[in-house]
């Protein structure tokens, strides 16, 4: 049986203890992760916690729906049992009608089959770190090994980042006009970062020259995993490489740990070139929509 309940109903303890048997390699379920991205989620549950699915949702214009939050790459069903997971269409089903817009992620172990919804897959780049890291060196795309000694020629060093409330505003300072600029972004940002460093999980990362910093990144790192989340560079690091910098001493520093370095997307074409050229392959992991929404809204949202 599956059932819907708020999220002052959900036994924490129960639910983490579900995601962490799930076997997943993913923070982004754990309850401590969603109390941040998204207060007050809600949740549907199979049996006794034997499957769960968080769902994530606000409102607006008087209507309930159902998104996907900041840094939160994918959800969907989590459970120590492979059935739940692949037949995904029973959760789908079950999420309540007051939600009349829903547009979410699910995880890549997750097969969606719901004539309810629209499905569309999004693309992930990942790279097994199970080698010494001069054979994964030696896979990256030459112009990727050009840029990595491009880099180390002008001198920039690899460190600890700032903690997260100068990580946040650099990243806000620097961040390409095409990504999405949002208080809200960067407050969660500063937020999930934050409860990363206080439970051991995450840490920022930088690339200096003569100690300014040229670029910062933000890691999750979970026992198969290590998730790359967030970054940001200067002009003058973009100059000088600075990114290609900070992703190689990440290589260097987990090569041979058999982790998998998690690139979290991406799908714009620039992204995509830079995650492929380290040697990453190409993963996917569905979405789905779903809008029931009054017709003078649903044009709006389609």
């Amino acid at each position: 049986m599956i059932r819907f309940l708020a999220h002052n109903e959900i036994d924490v303890v129960k639910w983490d203890h579900c995601i962490s048997e799930s076997g997943t390699t993913l923070p982004y379920a754990y309850s401590w992760w969603l109390d941040t991205v998204n207060p007050g989620w809600n949740a549907l549950i199979m049996d006794d916690y034997l499957a769960v699915m968080p769902l994530t949702g606000s409102k607006k214009l008087g209507f309930n729906y159902l998104f996907q939050p900041w840094f939160t790459q994918q959800l969907g069903i989590f459970s120590p049992r492979e059935e739940p997971k692949t037949e995904a269409g029973r959760f789908l089903q079950a999420i309540p009608g007051i939600y009349r817009f829903v547009d979410i992620q699910l995880n890549a172990e997750n097969i969606p089959s719901s004539d309810l919804y629209r499905v569309n897959y999004r693309t992930n780049f990942e790279l097994k770190l199970d080698k010494d890291y001069m054979s994964i060196y030696s896979s990256y795309h030459r112009n990727c090994r050009r840029n990595v000694q491009k880099a180390k020629a002008a001198g920039l060093k690899a460190d600890r980042g700032p903690g997260a409330s100068l990580f946040s505003r650099f990243v806000a300072r620097n961040i390409e006009d095409r990504l999405p600029h949002s208080k809200d972004l960067f407050t969660v940002l500063e937020k999930l970062l934050g409860t990363c460093e206080m439970n051991g999980t995450g840490k920022s990362l930088g690339i200096y020259r003569n100690q300014v910093l040229l670029a910062a990144g933000w890691i999750v790192e979970m026992p198969e995993r290590v998730l790359f989340m967030a970054c940001a560079s200067t002009m003058e690091g973009k100059q000088n490489q600075a990114m290609y910098a900070l992703v190689d001493h990440i290589i260097s520093t987990y090569a041979g740990t058999g982790k998998i370095l998690d690139f979290t997307g991406s799908t714009m074409p620039g992204v995509a070139y830079f995650n492929a050229g380290f040697g990453a392959i190409k993963t996917a992991y569905p979405s789905v929509k779903r809008n029931t929404l009054p017709w003078y809204l649903k044009m709006l949202k389609k």
